[in-house]
């Protein structure tokens, strides 16, 4: 059943969100419909330099079900802790890279307008509990001073196949590092001017502040 399903993703699924649902758990066995079929929970750092945005850490946590096979030959990966080098390049290079034309999910909106990330910097993949997990961190080109704009960072896929979530349930989307000025904020709302899920669904954002 698991090969005609990756047989079924493989012919319809654009390039881009292929390896992406690598690191999914796939829920049925049907033709793609209009639900996600990856579920991550994620965590997020806003990270300052007193009252200047330079850098977005995340965590991603992917549901549990992971056909390898669409990523690589990992039959030697470990079952539990942080992958080395080897199985770390083979899911860059595989099933993180491709993400860039999707911005690796993630938007920052300073006044309304995207502000674009340089490339991404310590991507790192662990196993918890079964699940895979990447972290990495997206520096802005162009840090924003939160004094001098409306500034919003979010976390979503604007398609059909990937469902983000903060975790853990109920916890803050962002949060600020250490070196963040006292003073700062982050507000979550609802954006409904990036409405997904072909206009069903508004994401969660957060506004930043300082």
């Amino acid at each position: 059943m698991i090969s005609s399903v990756i047989y079924s993703f493989r012919e319809r699924v654009p390039l881009l969100f292929r390896t992406v649902v690598a690191a999914s758990s796939l829920a049925c066995a049907g033709s793609v419909s209009a639900h996600p079929h990856v579920w991550i929970t994620y965590e997020s750092v806003a990270l300052m330099h007193g009252t200047a945005l330079e850098a977005v850490k995340e965590m991603w946590t992917f549901s549990r079900g992971f056909p390898v096979a669409l990523v690589g030959d990992l039959s030697d990966m470990p079952k539990a802790g942080p992958l080395g080098p080897k199985h770390v390049s083979i899911f860059k290079q595989q099933a993180f890279d491709s993400l860039k034309g999707a911005d690796y999910f993630t938007h920052v909106f300073v006044n309304g307008k995207p502000t674009p990330f340089g490339a991404p910097r310590h991507f790192a993949v662990s196993i918890d509990d079964g699940r895979i997990v990447y972290s990495f961190e997206l520096p802005l080109i162009d840090p924003v001073d939160l004094r001098l704009g409306q500034v919003q960072l979010g976390i979503w896929d604007e398609t059909f196949f990937v469902d983000f979530q903060p975790s853990p349930k109920g916890a803050a989307p962002v949060v600020f590092n250490g070196t963040a000025q006292a003073a700062c904020r982050a507000k979550p709302f609802e954006d409904k001017n990036h409405a997904i899920f072909g206009g069903a669904v508004y994401p969660l954002a957060v506004e930043l502040a300082c």
